[in-house]
């Protein structure tokens, strides 16, 4: 099956999706393309990847035809460091492996530049992905012509050598093994930590377990920590029910929306009674009610996660609008502030990430209950010198880890390994 028009979702995508049925016909000729054991053995350095085909026939040897293969090359699996470890878990390199193949043909000469390409893979095991037709995988085509995938945490690959013909479609030659998306969690704690603020805020009135796990696609729009840094003393006067309020209207369930789909004044349903966040898009920014988007489809198990400059207040901001002032450089918040200016940055404290769960590397001394009467909570608190918040499970995957609070902005790319949701 040649990349088709369905697709892409959005109008931005039709020149791409066009050529690309052009350019995979055109190729197309009397003569046999090769097998796919041959054309990886025809490759120098797919050695390792060819060895894993041979290993997982149960994968590769019933392909449909009209896919296209994302094969690591032998530096990408020595980048792994651990490689005989990784490969003992025959559960977590069979998702691997999946999560490399995309259902749809896709030619990289017919991508165009500044284009990107949401893929969808056979991975569509629910542990790792519930979202319909498969996990993603991003492709876009920089300014210079060359193809980088974008998987889960930040990790990106590029394409080394481009639509290796095989007689079921294509092969493209990567430099990284993709990383198969994890859940808004394990995103925030390890590649993300600029939203962990927005995470113990979840944490902190249940919806993360009650809206965000149980959610098959969704679209996130997480404010940084120093979005919820300008409201420290504001948010915390909300009640539990109030802050539950704002933190749904930053979730969109149902639907799973890339940035090029955020059209001009087009508008978002939201997990908050149905209120929708309205799109503008001015000169090169995107907004969101009057939050900027400031990086934009981070990869999640079950969905994408946009990264905005403000706390959106479903009630509108100061001026009793919720739309943004474009020309401003930095977006005033929605909220009246209460009391003096508060200090952002990785020096000021991290809001809510107390809240954040925590694991069995903690120092437990003693457990006991208490209720914050700013926002009327309750919380387990460890007490134990270090100072870390409460404990929590992950749906049976065993106790999740904190040790998040007063952190900045950073990303560690790891590769090949994954966590279910």
């Amino acid at each position: 099956m040649v990349l088709g028009l369905s697709s892409f979702r959005s109008a931005s995508r039709l020149p791409t999706a066009l050529l690309a049925i052009i350019s995979v016909l055109g190729s197309v000729s009397g003569v046999r393309a090769a097998d796919l054991d041959s054309a990886l053995a025809g490759q120098t350095n797919l050695t390792t990847f060819r060895e894993l085909v041979k290993d997982h026939p149960d994968i590769f040897v019933n392909l449909p035809s009209g896919v296209t293969i994302a094969a690591p090359n032998d530096d990408a699996f020595d980048k792994l460091g651990n490689y005989d470890e990784w490969r003992e878990n025959k559960t977590h390199v069979e998702a691997v492996l999946k999560y490399h193949v995309m259902t749809s043909m896709v030619s990289m000469p017919s991508i165009i530049k500044g284009d990107s390409i949401w893929a969808p893979t056979l991975l569509t095991d629910p542990k790792f992905s519930p979202m319909k037709g498969g996990q993603r995988i991003i492709l876009t085509k920089q300014p210079d012509g060359e193809v980088v995938l974008t998987s889960g945490f930040a990790n990106r690959g590029t394409v080394v050598v481009e639509d290796v013909e095989w007689d079921k479609g294509l092969i493209q030659v990567t430099d990284s093994v993709m990383r198969v998306p994890e859940g808004l969690e394990s995103t925030a704690r390890n590649a993300y930590h600029d939203m962990t603020s927005f995470l113990g805020a979840l944490f902190a009135t249940g919806l993360y377990d009650e809206v965000i796990l149980p959610a098959k696609e969704v679209t996130i729009f997480a404010p940084t920590n120093a979005a919820f840094q300008k409201l420290a003393s504001t948010l915390p006067a909300l009640s539990k029910d109030e802050l539950k309020s704002v933190l749904r209207y930053h979730i969109v369930p149902g639907q799973v929306s890339q940035i090029w789909e955020l059209r001009n004044e087009s508008s978002l349903v939201t997990a908050e009674d149905k209120h929708s966040i309205r799109v503008l898009r001015h000169s090169n920014f995107i907004f969101v009610d009057a939050a900027q988007v400031l990086q934009a489809d981070i990869l999640v198990a079950n969905g994408a996660v946009h990264l905005v400059d403000n706390v959106l207040n479903p009630k509108g901001g100061n001026n009793g609008t919720k739309g943004p002032d474009v020309e401003a450089v930095v977006q005033s918040p929605a909220f009246r502030v209460v009391g003096t200016e508060t200090v952002t940055g990785t020096g000021a404290p991290t809001p809510w990430t107390e809240f954040l769960p925590c694991t069995v590397s903690c120092p437990v001394t003693e457990t006991v209950t208490r209720t914050d009467p700013t926002v009327s909570v309750t919380r387990s608190v460890v007490v134990n010198q270090g100072g870390v918040g409460p404990t929590s499970t992950n749906g049976g995957l065993g106790v999740r880890c904190t040790g998040l609070v007063g952190v900045g902005m950073g990303v560690v790319v790891g590769v090949g390994g994954l966590v279910a949701l």
